[in-house]
């Protein structure tokens, strides 16, 4: 299976918008915002990426592209 290409924030928001992300081989600035990665799954669902990051290993983050519905709980 063929590597994902490495992408910006933009251009990983243009392709999966409101979407859970898991990337791996990413980058965060100074404040720990993601400014680039491989997204190696995405889905509407954040069950589906967290049952993703049982397959796989590494270095990965979690990324939301849409904003957190306000009766959804974050644990950081």
């Amino acid at each position: 299976m063929a590597k994902q290409p490495l992408l910006t924030k933009e251009k990983i928001k243009s392709k999966n918008p409101n979407q859970w992300l898991l990337i791996q081989d990413f980058e965060l600035d100074a404040a720990t915002t993601l400014r680039k990665g491989r997204v190696i799954a995405h889905s509407k669902n954040r069950d589906e990426i967290h049952r993703a990051l049982k397959k796989h290993r590494g270095n990965l983050c979690v990324h939301l592209t849409g904003t957190v519905a306000p009766d959804t709980g974050i644990i950081f």
